[in-house]
C-alpha cells in the first residue's frame, strides 16, 4: 500500500510542480507591463529616467514623447533630386564602343512610368502608334489636340486619334498632296518638321518646305497661352534628333502629355558608331530631363535588325519607336479633367470657332504649296 500511495503522490506531484514554472515566467511580464504603463500614464518619460547606464537617457541624445509627436506634425523631408541615368557626353566619350552600345540598348529597352491601359492606335502593323489612356496620362476626350508628324499616305493613327476625340493636324512634305481636311478633325498639311524654317530639295520627291515645332504652333493659333498640344507623334526619317532638341530646348513641348517619337541611330547595316550612339543618348538625355518617361518601346526587328560586330553574338535593331509620359502633367484620378476657359475647346461654339480658323490656315496654306510647286518647278 505504501508503494502505491508513493506512486500517486508522485504522480500528482508531477504536474502539481508546472503551474509554479508557469508562473515564475508570468510575474517578469506583468512587472515589466505595469512598469510600460506606470511610465506612459503617470506622466514621467523614458527619457526623464535616471537608468543608470553613462548617466541619463537624455545625455544618450534621446527625445522626448512630446518631441516625437511633434515631428510626426511636420512636413515630410524633400524628395530626393531625379537624376539623369544617362550621363554626360564627356563621360561617354571614356566608354568603350562596346559599353556604349550595351547601354544604350538597355536604357531604351527599360521603361521609366508604368501606364496601366495602353491602346493601339492605327494599325497593328508598321502605321501604328500607342496611347496611354491611364487615368494619370490621359488627354481629355473631345478637348485635345494631336500633332502628328510623318504619315506616308497612313492615316489610320490619325483616324483612330479623331474618333478617341481629338483634333489631329497630320504633317507631311513627302506625299505631293495639296493641304486639305482629310476628314472631320483631321487637317493634313503638306509641311514637315525640322530645327529650322526654310525649304530642303528630296532628290525623290522634290522640295519640302519644313517648320520648327514651335513655328508650327504659330501658324495653327496654338501657341502654349492658346492652346495646349497634349500629343506629338514623330515618324519622320531622321528630322527627329534636331527637331526635338530644338523644341524641348524652347519649350514648343513643355504642356505636352505624351511624346512619342522613333529614333533612327544610323542607317548603315552594321554597328552604329560610337559618337551616333552618343548623339541619340543626348536627345534621350534631353527628353528626361523634361519629363517625359519611357513607358514602352517597340523594336522594329524585321527592317531594321542587324548583327553586332563588337558585340559577337548579339542581334540590335537600329530602329525605336519610343512612348513617353510627362509627369510633370499627371491628371487628378480623384477629380474630373478640365482645362482653363481660355485653353478649352469643348464646346460646340468654340469647336466651330477653331474649324473656322483652321480653314483659313489651309487656304494660306495651299498659296503656299502651289508657289512652291512653281518655284522650284523644271522651266
Amino acid at each position: 500500500m505504501s508503494t502505491n500511495s508513493n506512486a500517486q503522490k508522485a504522480v500528482t506531484f508531477i504536474p502539481a510542480m508546472r503551474k509554479p514554472k508557469c508562473l515564475f515566467l508570468l510575474l517578469p511580464c506583468l512587472a515589466i507591463g505595469s512598469f510600460i504603463l506606470y511610465t506612459r500614464y503617470s506622466g514621467q518619460n523614458w527619457t526623464e529616467l535616471n537608468i543608470g547606464i553613462r548617466g541619463s537617457a537624455k545625455e544618450c541624445g534621446s527625445i522626448s514623447r512630446q518631441e516625437i509627436r511633434a515631428n510626426r506634425t511636420e512636413a515630410p523631408p524633400p524628395p530626393l533630386p531625379d537624376v539623369n541615368p544617362i550621363p554626360s557626353d564627356e563621360v561617354l566619350d571614356q566608354m568603350s564602343h562596346k559599353e556604349v552600345q550595351d547601354f544604350y540598348h538597355r536604357y531604351i529597352n527599360s521603361p521609366q512610368a508604368t501606364c496601366s491601359s495602353v491602346i493601339r492606335m492605327g494599325k497593328v502593323t508598321d502605321g501604328g502608334w500607342e496611347l496611354c489612356d491611364d487615368p494619370l496620362y490621359k488627354p481629355i476626350k473631345g478637348d485635345c489636340l494631336v500633332y502628328s508628324y510623318g504619315i506616308n499616305f497612313d492615316f489610320s493613327y490619325d483616324q483612330d486619334m479623331v474618333s478617341y476625340g481629338c483634333d489631329v493636324h497630320a504633317f507631311d512634305p513627302s506625299m505631293k498632296t495639296a493641304p486639305n481636311v482629310y476628314q472631320g478633325n483631321l487637317y493634313f498639311h503638306a509641311t514637315g518638321v525640322a530645327a529650322k524654317n526654310g525649304t530642303v530639295n528630296n532628290p525623290t520627291t522634290g522640295w519640302w518646305q519644313l517648320y520648327t515645332i514651335a513655328e508650327h504652333r504659330k501658324q495653327h493659333h496654338h501657341l502654349p497661352n492658346q492652346r495646349q498640344l497634349d500629343i506629338v507623334k514623330m515618324d519622320v526619317e531622321g528630322y527627329e534628333h534636331e527637331s526635338l532638341m530644338l523644341a524641348l530646348d524652347d519649350g514648343s513641348l513643355d504642356d505636352v502629355r505624351q511624346l512619342a517619337f522613333e529614333t533612327h541611330v544610323t542607317w548603315s547595316a552594321t554597328d552604329p558608331s560610337k559618337e551616333e550612339y552618343i548623339k541619340y543618348l543626348g536627345l534621350l538625355r534631353n527628353v528626361y530631363d523634361h519629363g517625359f518617361r519611357i513607358y514602352l518601346t517597340h523594336r522594329n526587328y524585321v527592317w531594321s535588325a542587324f548583327e553586332s560586330v563588337i558585340n559577337k553574338g548579339r542581334k540590335f535593331t537600329k530602329c525605336h519607336e519610343i512612348h513617353t509620359v510627362n509627369i510633370k502633367l499627371k491628371n487628378t484620378p480623384s477629380q474630373p479633367q478640365t482645362r482653363p476657359e481660355s485653353l478649352s475647346f469643348a464646346s460646340e461654339a468654340q469647336k466651330q470657332k477653331e474649324h473656322q480658323l483652321q480653314m483659313k490656315v489651309i487656304e494660306s496654306e495651299l498659296v503656299e504649296y502651289k508657289n512652291l510647286g512653281l518655284r522650284y518647278s523644271p522651266r
